[in-house]
This record gives structure tokens, C-alpha cells and sequence, in this order.
């Protein structure tokens, strides 16, 4: 059945329940870094400029910087179909923990799915999206994370709690873990449960980021040698033309989950 559209937001003062109980939870333990996810064209932008760039953002209308925590979740050019365009391939940015010294907004899935009615089906029709915002505290993802996942190894594979304690009236929380914990056949992904940091600065390039997953074919004598000048490892990933880029999602979760483990992030 399809979700039923959500309402316009009303005009009511949004929730602090869902930030308050999660605000009262221990950290899990550890720390993952952020993730963001560009494609080809858009890394040839970073590469030149050496700065990551606000873009306009139609759900909040003012340019942003978007990040994962952990994960490499989103799903660049997802309506693209088949091609051997490469500008279109994506490519993911593994930023250093607290990156983001001060996070513009903080939310536990994705803004843009739950904007276009995605989460319809698990949600109260009146609820809105500011109901789900969180501090912007470098220990909020982690706190979150204790709540719903335990650790952070659950978290970055998709593997809720079932059976968490969760306050009568705490309706957002109550619908958030049935939303992460559904096991049926639906219009939303992981995406759910990626929690979604934005910022509204530049960042310099150097100085945020570690890693950065790209398709073979961008690794190149000189894109290497300019990353390793920038302090950036280069993880390469097979690309095969005609592929559609969120055929690559898989992929970049490996590849970054390994590396995680490396580091001794996970």
C-alpha cells in the first residue's frame, strides 16, 4: 500500500522528547568518522578547489554540507540509469572524527526521505521533522547509537536493538524503532537509520579529510600523488561502465568497513 502523502506542517511548536531521551543515554563506546558522498564531477571540484562547498538544499532552502555518521549511506545519482559516464561514478569522502566542530543540525535517518513522505507508514501524520532534531553535541550520534544499536559495529551494518525500554509517551522514539527495526518490503533503504550531520560551513579539504573510496579508473599517477600530498589514502574500487552508481552502494560499505577496521574505528 502506498504511504498515505503527510500533512503540511501545522502550526504547533515542535517536540523536545525524542532529543531528551536520547540526550539522557551513555555514549556507546568508540568513534566513527564521517562520510560524504559525491560523484566523479563533484570530486574533480573538491580536488581543484581543495574545499568541501555548501549546495543549495531544497528541504531547508539554504546551502548545506551534508555527512553520514560511520556510513557511506547516501546514494549519489540514484536516478541515474545505466551508463559509461564516469563523472556520474561515485566517490566517498572519510572524514576525520569531529570533523564538524559544531554541526548545523543533527538527525537520526535522513532529512530528504522523511520530507518526501518515505517514513509515512511508521510515523504519526502530525509529526515533523524538527521533532526528530538533536543537540548538536559530538556525543549525540554516539548516545544514539547506544539507544538503538549497543555499538557501533550494529550501527554501521544495519543491526537494531529488537527490544529496547522506551518511555509511554516518548511517541517519536516509539515510531523511530519501528521504523529501523521493520522487516518488510518498503520504499525506504538503510537510510532509516544513517544518522545525518549538516553543516553550512566550507571545510578545507586537507585538514578534514583521510580517506577517500574512488573508482580505479580515477587512480591515476597524479590523482594518487595529489592525494597523498593532502594526507589522503586512496581506496580504489572496481569500476565497471554501464553499471547504474547505486549498483556501487555494496561495494563502498565493504571497502570502507574494512578500513574502519584498520584503524581500529570498528
Amino acid at each position: 500500500m502506498k504511504p498515505t502523502r503527510r500533512a503540511k506542517p501545522l502550526a504547533r511548536a515542535k517536540s523536545d522528547e525524542f532529543n531528551s531521551f536520547v540526550g539522557q543515554q551513555p555514549p556507546a563506546t568508540g568513534e566513527l568518522p564521517l562520510t560524504h558522498i559525491t560523484d566523479g564531477l563533484g570530486f574533480r571540484g573538491i580536488l581543484q578547489t581543495g574545499e568541501l562547498r555548501p549546495e543549495h538544499c531544497q528541504v531547508f532552502d539554504e546551502p548545506l554540507l551534508y555527512f553520514f555518521y560511520g556510513r557511506p549511506a547516501y546514494r549519489v545519482n540514484s536516478q541515474r540509469l545505466s551508463s559509461a559516464i564516469d563523472a556520474y561514478a561515485p566517490v566517498c569522502l572519510i572524514l576525520r572524527p569531529k570533523s564538524l566542530v559544531v554541526p548545523k543540525r543533527i538527525f537520526p535517518f535522513d532529512s530528504g526521505a522523511f520530507n518526501g513522505d518515505r517514513f509515512a507508514e511508521a510515523m504519526h501524520r502530525k509529526m515533523l521533522l524538527d521533532d526528530f532534531a538533536l543537540d548538536v553535541s559530538p556525543e549525540t550520534p554516539l548516545r544514539l547509537i547506544s539507544l538503538f544499536f549497543g555499538d557501533c559495529e550494529r550501527y554501521y551494518r544495519n543491526i537494531p536493538l529488537e527490544k529496547i525500554e522506551i518511555p509511554p509517551l516518548s511517541f517519536e522514539a516509539s515510531s523511530y524503532h519501528v521504523l529501523i527495526t521493520s522487516r518488510h518490503e518498503n520504499a525506504f533503504d538503510e537510510r532509516i537509520s544513517a544518522i545525518e550531520l549538516q553543516s553550512e560551513g566550507t571545510l578545507d579539504l586537507n585538514s578534514v579529510a583521510e580517506a577517500v573510496v574512488v573508482p580505479d579508473a580515477f587512480a591515476t599517477p597524479d590523482i594518487l600523488q595529489r592525494l597523498a600530498a593532502l594526507g589522503i589514502t586512496a581506496l580504489p574500487y572496481d569500476y565497471i561502465p554501464r553499471l547504474r552508481p547505486e549498483s556501487y552502494t555494496g561495494a563502498l560499505y565493504t571497502i570502507v568497513r574494512d578500513y574502519y577496521r584498520r584503524r581500529g574505528y570498528l
